[in-house]
Order: C-alpha cells, then sequence, then structure tokens
C-alpha cells in the first residue's frame, strides 16, 4: 500500500503587506529601541509606556519572544533587566540589580521553561530568572576572564555558550553551570555569540579584527582551539565596530548590529547590518542610526511580499523573487518554500510534507500527512486530499475524508500539522495523499 504526496501552489497577485515580524534592535546613542521589516524598510521607534517611558540610558542586549510578542532587554545605565510588549505598551521593570558595581549586558530565554537569562559583566556572573524576574539564581560565577558580554542557549543540547568581554575567548558549559569548556581562544574582544542547533555551528563576531566568523563544533570535540585553526571561517571582514548578531537559519541569513565607533575604518559602521550565513554575497546595510548596539529577530511574515523581504536582497532580480519561481533549482517554487517555511536560495527538501502510516481509533491503520504551516498568513490556505488512482483527488469539501491531529507548535510562527484518512488503509492497494498549497490575494 502506498502513502504519497503532491504540493501545488496556485498562484495569484496579492495587495500591500501587514506589519508580522521584522528585525528589533537596541540604538544604545540614541537610547531607543527600533524595530524595521527584514530589509530596514518601515523603520519606527518602539515608543514606551507602562513602568517606563524610556528604555535607558546605556542599553544594551535584547531578546525577542514572538510566541508571547514582548521584548526583553537590559539597561546598564540602571542596572536592570526590562520587558515590554513589541508594541512598546506594558513596560515593565523585571528586576534591579542591588548594590551597584554591575554590567547586565545580554538576555537569552528559555520559553519551555519559562526563564530568563543574562550576563553580568562586571560581577563576572550569568544568571536566571523567571519571565517575570522572580528567583534569580547565578548560573555561572567566574565566567570570564574580563567578564561575561554576549551569549547563547542551545536549549536541546542543554548548553549555554557565551564570550569573554576583553580576553578573546568563547565558552560552553550545561544549562545548569556544570561541564565548563573553553572553545577557542585568539579573538580581538568576543561579541555576539550565536549557535545554530540544527547545522551544528557557532557564529561570533570578532569586534576589532573587524570579522564574523563560524566554525563547526565539531572542531571543539578535542578541546580548546585558536583563532588561527583550519576549521575557522571568515564570513564577512573589514567591517567598522560589529557587535550583536543574530541568526536566521531558515532563511539562512545573519543580522549584525555595527556601533560605528572606528568611524571611516570600515563598511557598515552605525548601522545594522545583513549577510548571508555563509558570507557568500556582499553585506547590506538596512537602517543607520547613532549608536546600533544588539539586534534580534522576530521571523514571523504575514504574507508572500514580508517573506521575500526576509529570503531575498533588496538588489534581487524580480524573476527570482516570484511565486512561481525556483531560484536554487530544488523543484519546490517560492510559494511552496513561503508556506512551508524552506529556504528559496538553498537547495533542500528534507522537510516536505511525508506520509505514514497512523495508528487511530480501536488501534486500526489510517493513511496520514505531516507538513509545516505558516500561523497567521494573510494569503495562505493548506488543504490535504486523497486518491485511489492520481487522476481523481476528493478533499474535505463537501464530503470529509481526512480528519486533522493536533498541531504541534514549531516556533517562529510556525506549526506541525497532521491529517489522517476518515477509513482506514484495509483493502486499499493503492492509496495517495497530496498537500495543496494556495497562495492567493
Amino acid at each position: 500500500m502506498l502513502s504519497r504526496f503532491a504540493a501545488v501552489a496556485v498562484l495569484v497577485l496579492f495587495s500591500a503587506p501587514v506589519w508580522a515580524g521584522g528585525v528589533y534592535w537596541t540604538d544604545r546613542g540614541a537610547s531607543q529601541l527600533k524595530r524595521m521589516s527584514f530589509d530596514g524598510s518601515n523603520l519606527q521607534t518602539i515608543p514606551l509606556s507602562g513602568a517606563v517611558t524610556s528604555p535607558g540610558s546605556n542599553i544594551r542586549g535584547l531578546a525577542v519572544d514572538g510566541s508571547s510578542n514582548r521584548l526583553f532587554w537590559a539597561d546598564n545605565g540602571l542596572d536592570r533587566l526590562l520587558r515590554a510588549n513589541l508594541d512598546g505598551s506594558g513596560s515593565t521593570i523585571l528586576y534591579t540589580v542591588p548594590g551597584g558595581n554591575s554590567f547586565p549586558a545580554d538576555v537569552r530565554l528559555d520559553l519551555a521553561n519559562q526563564l530568563f537569562y543574562w550576563c553580568d559583566q562586571l560581577r563576572n556572573v550569568i544568571q536566571r530568572s523567571n519571565l517575570d524576574g522572580a528567583n534569580v539564581v547565578n548560573v555561572i560565577t567566574n565566567a570570564a576572564a574580563t567578564g561575561p558580554y554576549f551569549m547563547d542557549l542551545d536549549l536541546a543540547a542543554g548548553k549555554i555558550y557565551w564570550g569573554d568581554f576583553g580576553g578573546g575567548a568563547i565558552y560552553r558549559a550545561n544549562l545548569d553551570g556544570s561541564s565548563r569548556e573553553t572553545l577557542l581562544t585568539g579573538n580581538n574582544n568576543t561579541r555576539g555569540v550565536r549557535v545554530d542547533p540544527r547545522g551544528q555551528m557557532l557564529y561570533w563576531i570578532n569586534r576589532d579584527d573587524k570579522k564574523v566568523h563560524r566554525c563547526p563544533l565539531a572542531a571543539f570535540t578535542g578541546g580548546t582551539i585558536p583563532l588561527t585553526h583550519p576549521a575557522v571561517q571568515t564570513l564577512y571582514t573589514n567591517l567598522d565596530t560589529p557587535h550583536g548578531l543574530a541568526l536566521d537559519l531558515r532563511a539562512r541569513k545573519l543580522y549584525w548590529a555595527d556601533t560605528g565607533t572606528n568611524p571611516g575604518n570600515g563598511e557598515g559602521g552605525q548601522s545594522i547590518c545583513r549577510g548571508d550565513i555563509d558570507g557568500s554575497t556582499p553585506l547590506e546595510i538596512l537602517a543607520t542610526g547613532l549608536e546600533p548596539w544588539d539586534v534580534d529577530l522576530d521571523l514571523r511574515c504575514a504574507d508572500y511580499a514580508e517573506w521575500t523581504r526576509r529570503c531575498f536582497r533588496r538588489d534581487a532580480n524580480p524573476s527570482d523573487t516570484a511565486p512561481g519561481a525556483d531560484p536554487d533549482g530544488d523543484g519546490i517554487p517560492n510559494a511552496v518554500e513561503y508556506a512551508l517555511d524552506l529556504p528559496p536560495l538553498y537547495a533542500d527538501r528534507s522537510e516536505l510534507p511525508a506520509g505514514f502510516i497512523a495508528v487511530g481509533p480501536t488501534q486500526a491503520d489510517y493513511h496520514a500527512i505531516t507538513y509545516r504551516r505558516r500561523l497567521g498568513a494573510s494569503d495562505l490556505t493548506y488543504a490535504v486530499e486523497v486518491s485511489t488512482n492520481l487522476t481523481q483527488w476528493t478533499g474535505n469539501n463537501p464530503v470529509p475524508t481526512t480528519v486533522e491531529l493536533l498541531p504541534v507548535p514549531l516556533g517562529d510562527g510556525m506549526e506541525a500539522a497532521t491529517a489522517r484518512t476518515l477509513y482506514t488503509i484495509t483493502g486499499r492497494p493503492a492509496h495517495f495523499l497530496r498537500l495543496v498549497v494556495t497562495l492567493a490575494p
């Protein structure tokens, strides 16, 4: 018995985009929180209301919680950690570090466990609390020779990564602080540490060498390596003063903030920049500020136009960004790549819809299909259809042929959807399922 799928996109022109995700960043020089579309358009200053009306005089790291539409950040001016809704409303002071002599520098979120992490450079600790700022505990003490400055979490592997403010090292430990390792040495001031768990790659910024680097995690299995190790790759160089870093792994893009404190000495000073995750195309300067410091992403897309701004360069050929185009030559048109959140410029068929046998009521077997589905998009519909001959297909209208099972949230505005037939596979020597994706106004 067979269980197969086909993916089809019906392509129609559509209207102007609706705001959904985008790029969030701190402008330390202007004491402002900013947001904009993925290509730098629609730049806005986020107005704060609630407990505070200013993000602070020395704002640093920030983290976006797209699932709850909230933004977290650090203000070293008053030694405190804060939170607000993405539109700036409901601002809250989560925690004020007691006693002074503190430097909250970067923040990260563990949403599954409702935990908020930050690093304090002057106190040389990495701490965490609940998302409301309660129950503050030390995770790592004596974190780095000159204090921890930028950090990231690999929650699937139970690891935390961080950089050394002035010592040039990058470290790793378990989320409880145990099994600490020094991974790499030799940076000229480490900034913007980020990890790609799926691709097993570590990314970071070498600030005063004006470079963005990456290295496979496998290179660290034998112990500490130097910056000159052959596994270390340089993605972008001749920058001004690169600082905060964010990854869009699905679109294969990376974003960084450049503070511009070395004016005229390289590209991208006082701006938010974007490049390819493998460094294969020149950087794009998306927006400028007085002193851009850190950056994070809300990867949700409300419509196809917003997705193209996320995945393609601003100077991309319109023929490559059209819904029916297939610029990476993997046989999947852009419209379907958008619907399934696949990379349009990198051939990847590993996460297409998949057929399988599901166990249903009375332990009977049913044909089923699972696929990735975009939430909240204004221009997409998904339908599962069945056939026994690949000629005649039936969906759920007017007579139901499948039932949807409980979807699984995937984050970033995506979920894993599953549907199974209403009848068992018994007596069906040939049976097919397909996913029909419709892109409309």
